[in-house]
């Protein structure tokens, strides 16, 4: 099935929705402390954590988890698109928070 995943595409799809979602968060990619912060949190991120009240985050929570769900999907695509043999490359923000994933990545 391979044969139908466009990788790229795909990746530049999710590269924009994470540049929008850091726009909206006012995170910009080229602070690179806050690159690293938004790194941490990434992969720290617990998919399951509950909030308070009737279980729904707060906008600015759910735009960063929401953030931190594209994260794991442009590495996922990313990932399979190496497995495939093909090399996928983010925009200019994607490369400078990849960066910040390997650096803080434990």
């Amino acid at each position: 099935m391979a044969d139908f995943e466009h990788y790229a595409g795909t990746a530049a799809n999710i590269a924009l929705e994470i540049e929008r979602k850091m726009a909206a968060l006012n995170i910009d990619w080229h602070d690179e402390a806050a690159m690293k912060a938004l790194a941490n949190d990434a992969l720290q991120y617990n998919k399951d954590q509950k909030f308070p009240g009737l279980g729904v985050a707060p906008t600015g929570q759910l735009a960063h988890m929401e953030l931190c769900g594209l994260i794991a999907l442009m590495n996922g695509t990313i990932t399979e698109g190496a497995l495939d043999g093909q090399a996928i490359h983010g925009s200019d923000a994607w490369k400078a928070l990849a960066k910040a994933l390997w650096s803080e990545k434990p």
